[in-house]
């Protein structure tokens, strides 16, 4: 963790614990040890992998504490490499998180990582939002979507697994909000669902800023 990364935190309000940050460590060291076979982030995304992942998943936290209580029970949809819940999961140990994602391979690495990490509050399952297996039926406080193609398509899963008063929390960038988007806003009504939040964000370096959406049953 460099002193970028630091301030950003400090600037944000986010104070790691020592245990919060020896996870984190852990895990970007885990993932650039795994990601030479695995093929988990881009190559060159390696150097900043606290500026462009960890810090990025780690703008959450401060929604997430305003909104949810502890003990709350929070899915990471289509997790990957971990980004944005095991990240999450690391900074705020108050909260228990499910990382769902559908490829076997990945789930392997979160377990694995989860496990380096001494994670505690993580559990892993291999299947897609909405899917059956084990986990299938459970609702959240919460549920976190990073990177998982188009919005439209999985806000109407992720909003259905909420419990009552949880959110969905949607990672956008400031060009996807800067065009109209019908087919989100469709999919939004059909699923009775409003917008509560367009929360800003900067990470360092950057001139523009990253937004995550905030989303509630009506």
């Amino acid at each position: 963790m460099n002193n970028a990364v630091k301030g950003t935190l400090a600037a944000w309000g986010l104070e790691l614990s020592a245990e919060s940050a020896r996870k984190l460590e852990i895990f970007s060291s885990g993932l650039k040890e795994k990601n030479a076979v695995q093929n988990l982030v881009s190559k060159s995304d390696e150097p900043q992998l606290w500026e462009r992942h960890i810090l990025d998943s780690l703008a959450a936290a401060a929604l997430l504490r305003r909104h949810l209580r502890p003990g709350a029970l929070v899915a990471d949809a289509g997790s990957g490499a971990g980004f944005p819940g095991l990240a999450l999961a690391a900074a705020l140990e108050e909260f228990n998180f499910h990382l769902l994602d559908s490829r076997a391979r990945r789930c392997d690495f979160l377990g694995w990582a989860a496990a380096a990490m001494g994670a505690r509050n993580v559990a892993v399952f291999n299947r897609r939002v909405g899917e059956g297996g084990p986990g299938a039926g459970q609702r959240y406080g919460a549920v976190t979507e990073r990177a998982m193609g188009q919005l439209e398509n999985i806000l109407p899963q992720c909003l259905n697994i909420l419990s009552g008063g949880g959110i969905f929390l949607a990672w956008q960038s400031a060009a996807q909000l800067a065009q109209p988007r019908p087919a989100v806003d469709a999919a939004l009504k059909k699923a009775k669902g409003e917008l509560r939040e367009t929360f800003p964000y900067r990470l360092p370096g950057e001139t523009a800023d990253r937004y995550i959406l905030v989303f509630a049953k009506r």
